[in-house]
């Protein structure tokens, strides 16, 4: 049975993989499972009934879903720019969307903002000025304590980055992927030779605080050589936080809608070079953080991601194929075409693509899913949240992956012991709802299973 159930979510983690073109947060139910109808109907009622209370964690995330060129790695919701026109197309399209929101959330000081893609930096000077003064218009950032902004090191220039400084951006990932020019231009990613070290010392002269890196391990002809030598490039510049990212090509991925595949000796390098990265980047100071990457600080985690899991906070998503969570009630994820979000808004409508209504439970799984995830799940934030004690709710599954010897329960914490990032996909499914896994099982047949050909973990 146990090997049944471990298939199952194994394909489960594939079908999550290839359809959830968000990417920004763990989602539960899975997006896989929303649905469109009455969608829109529900999204103001939600947040009308959350917000008649204080929320001290409130995030917003902007999704700009645009780029020079889409890399074929990437797995998230963006299209590549014709013309500068689109982006203020897109902004007054924003603008409408936010018009529709803001009337909930007047009474609320929004506690983190996030501002991600796609490449935001791809703004020009007066649509980032429009942007943020439209932000600052509509909610109160007065106490905001992180403001996120993504940026491509090529569109990161001097003046750009003073004006986010000005607009109290605090925290600035830099999407790097490689220093390796040819691995670069396999993935037709648009990223020219020295940008990203002239960028990170700009970006220290401006005295943005905290500059977090992203890196992929195992891209298409990236070998050992390669990857460390981009790594302690990359740890020499001295950035706060550093992400590496194994890459996985999912079915949305440009990588595999032309039929390119990872070997199996390619996904062993992979596994091995992460390992490796991950003890360099502890041997130079770079530690793991309960909910984020490796860093020199607790304080450079991206807050947004941390509230949504430590305090089950909720966080309005605005923009293109953006997923919003209201916590308690509803997950919900915007339209994932430009076309799509522009007819809803155009009528006057909210550009809800699909939803899910949560009950009770479901904020509890997220949490133990998501905690699991980033190293232990903590007893007593859990009773807090949720006034429960875990033990209690969840008994069952404790005990079961307590005798598979993949789960620790102490007094204070449920502490995991997968041994890599498949064995956790596979076994925190275990918490997931019973209705929801005879729900898969019934969807996933034998054949439908088949279908799904390669699995990634």
């Amino acid at each position: 049975m146990a090997k049944d159930k471990d298939y199952l979510f194994k394909i489960i983690s594939k079908r999550i993989a290839d359809t959830d073109f968000s990417g920004y947060t763990f989602q539960y139910p899975p997006l896989f499972s929303w649905k469109a109808k009455d969608a829109e109907s529900k999204v103001g009622d939600a947040w009308e009934k959350a917000l008649s209370v204080k929320n001290n964690h409130l995030g917003i995330y902007v999704h700009v879903p645009f780029c020079k060129q889409r890399c074929t790695y990437c797995r998230y919701f963006s299209e590549e720019l014709n013309d500068q026109g689109e982006l203020d197309r897109y902004l007054n399209l924003l603008k409408k969307e936010t018009n529709l929101l803001k009337k909930y959330f007047k009474n609320q000081k929004i506690h983190s903002l996030y501002i991600g893609g796609g490449t935001p930096a791809i703004l020009d000077l007066d649509q980032l000025k429009k942007l943020f003064d439209h932000l600052y218009d509509s909610f109160d950032l007065s106490v905001c304590k992180q403001t996120v902004f993504e940026g491509n090191p090529d569109f990161l220039s001097l003046t750009k980055l003073r004006l986010l400084k000005k607009y109290k951006v605090n925290r600035l990932t830099i999407g790097v992927q490689s220093l390796d020019q040819k691995v670069i231009n396999l993935v037709n990613r648009f990223q020219t030779s020295g940008s990203f070290q002239k960028c990170i010392k700009n970006a220290r002269k401006v005295g943005i605080e905290s500059i977090n890196i992203d890196l992929m391990v195992g891209l298409p002809q990236q070998d050992s050589s390669s990857f460390l030598k981009t790594l302690e490039e990359v740890i020499s510049l001295g950035p706060d936080m550093i992400h590496l990212h194994p890459f996985y090509p999912t079915n949305l991925t440009i990588f595999s809608k032309e039929n390119k595949k990872v070997t199996q000796p390619e996904i062993i390098k992979r596994e091995k070079m992460s390992h490796v990265g991950q003890l360099i980047l502890q041997k130079n100071g770079y530690k793991e953080n309960e909910f984020d990457a490796n860093s020199k600080s607790k304080a450079d985690v991206n807050i947004q991601l941390a509230d949504a899991m430590e305090y089950n906070s909720s966080f309005l998503g605005l923009g293109p194929g953006a997923v919003s969570h209201v916590a308690g009630r509803l997950r919900y994820v915007n339209a994932n075409s430009i076309a799509g979000y522009e007819k809803s808004l155009n009528d006057n409508s909210l550009p809800v693509l699909s939803m899910c209504e949560l009950n009770s439970k479901d904020d509890m799984i997220y949490f133990v899913i998501s905690c699991l995830r980033y190293g232990k799940v903590d007893k007593k934030k859990f009773k807090k949240i949720f006034n429960k004690n875990i033990d209690d709710i969840f008994s069952k599954e404790i005990a079961y992956l307590a005798r598979r010897e993949k789960l620790e329960n102490t007094e204070d914490f449920l502490l995991p012991k997968f041994s890599d990032l498949g064995d956790y996909s596979i076994l925190s499914k275990y918490f997931y709802d019973k209705k929801f896994i005879a729900y898969c099982e019934k969807e996933f047949s034998v054949e439908k299973i088949k279908e799904d050909g390669e699995l990634y973990f």
